[in-house]
């Protein structure tokens, strides 16, 4: 049998993924496992002919205990990362020998499991946020031997209270709102502060009340504009420094963008360019106010950084436990931190449930754009 196994990584980049992929390597030499890392998520496997050698070198990497030595005291993924979905995969992605005419999207669900099963890995570990776990819930139900570890920074994948990356980017998170109080505060005026494209408001919510912002906009309600503008302008002058903070998740929009665009993160677009959240809402507020509002996206800065003991911890101990996952023979089952059971694994299939989102009535109030928190953990209160 052959103790060959796989590494991908998709998705957005988040603080510890790095460590999780040192700690899996270590883990799975350890157990007597070869690792393989897969480059740019799916895209490596797609791009991987099995009638062609040639094609092996570009897109795999043996990874040792000296490769991957290091790789903790760097952001980013050292596998590097895509957001691409094999069942609609661009035309322009597709490599010649897998390509078709007249189709705009192509399906290379088919070829995926090909591939593995030509390369003959004993496992493939997926390390994803919740559209990658979808997919990789797919194949699993087609008879791919997987094993899931959920990172995203948006802590909204279901069947876990945590997901790695998640404490840092909220400490981050709060680091930034509190560093651009100074520039607002010295300029006197009203900050928009955006945080990352998202369906759900979560991460969001929580930075907010971390950071104690006056007004934060979120995917799951949308907002009046002119509203909005009229509190932010009630919290500049009751504050003493004369300025006010609205943090937005990119996805939130106005509430006559149409509802095809709220809670997409798509929502609006100017010349055939895609404009954030943050922009959409400074504009109003700009235009209602008769004033410059400043505008900081935060997006790629959250996702940086030296990562908090909360996710070196999440990133070891998911790494541990997809390892000893593989050595009990459980595939199609996803790493986890539930409460009251700590470190865990759960039923890959929950991932198809798609992105938690906020429950608004009891987390969030619409009228007045803030958050309503009591004990705060996880999505969902036991």
């Amino acid at each position: 049998m052959s103790k060959r196994v796989a590494i991908l990584t998709g998705g957005g980049e988040v603080p510890g993924l790095n460590m999780c992929l040192k700690s899996l390597v270590y883990r799975l030499i350890d157990q007597g496992y070869e690792p393989i890392g897969v480059r740019k998520g799916w895209e490596g496997l797609i791009r991987y002919d099995p009638n062609n050698p040639t094609t092996y070198g570009g897109n795999f990497i043996e990874v040792t205990k000296n490769v991957v030595r290091p790789i903790d005291r760097s952001p980013g993924s050292f596998l590097h990362s895509s957001r691409l979905n094999p069942r609609r995969t661009p035309v322009a992605l597709v490599p010649d020998f897998l390509r078709h005419n007249g189709a705009e999207t192509l399906d290379l669900t088919d070829h995926i499991i090909r591939a593995v099963q030509r390369l003959d890995y004993e496992a493939l570990f997926v390390i994803g946020d919740d559209d990658m776990l979808q997919y990789a819930a797919q194949l699993s139900a087609r008879g791919v031997p997987i094993i899931a570890i959920p990172k995203t920074i948006h802590n909204n994948i279901h069947g876990t209270d945590y997901t790695l990356g998640f404490s840092t980017g909220l400490s981050r998170g709060v680091a930034f709102i509190h560093e651009l109080r100074a520039l607002a505060g010295s300029r006197e005026q009203v900050a928009v502060v955006e945080t990352f494209a998202a369906r759900s408001g979560y991460s969001t919510l929580l930075m907010a009340f971390l950071g104690g912002v006056d007004r934060v906009l979120i995917p799951e309600v949308p907002y009046d504009a002119e509203r909005l503008a009229l509190l932010a302008l009630q919290d500049r002058r009751e504050n003493p420094a004369n300025y006010a903070v609205v943090l937005v998740c990119d996805g939130a929009a106005p509430a006559d963008a149409g509802t095809a665009a709220i809670g997409t993160g798509h929502s609006q677009y100017h010349g055939g360019q895609r404009l954030g959240s943050g922009v959409v809402a400074a504009n109003r507020l700009s235009q209602t106010l008769g004033e410059e509002v400043f505008l900081q996206p935060l997006t790629y800065l959250l996702r940086t950084g030296v990562p908090d003991g909360q996710d070196l911890l999440g990133a070891t101990n998911f790494a541990f436990r997809a390892v000893e996952l593989l050595t009990e023979r459980k595939f199609g089952r996803m790493t986890a931190f539930v409460k009251n059971q700590m470190w865990t694994d759960v039923d890959l299939n929950l991932a198809i449930e798609g992105a938690r989102l906020v429950d608004v009535p009891s987390m969030y109030d619409e009228q007045s754009y803030r958050p309503k928190l009591s004990i705060i953990w996880s999505m969902a209160q036991a």
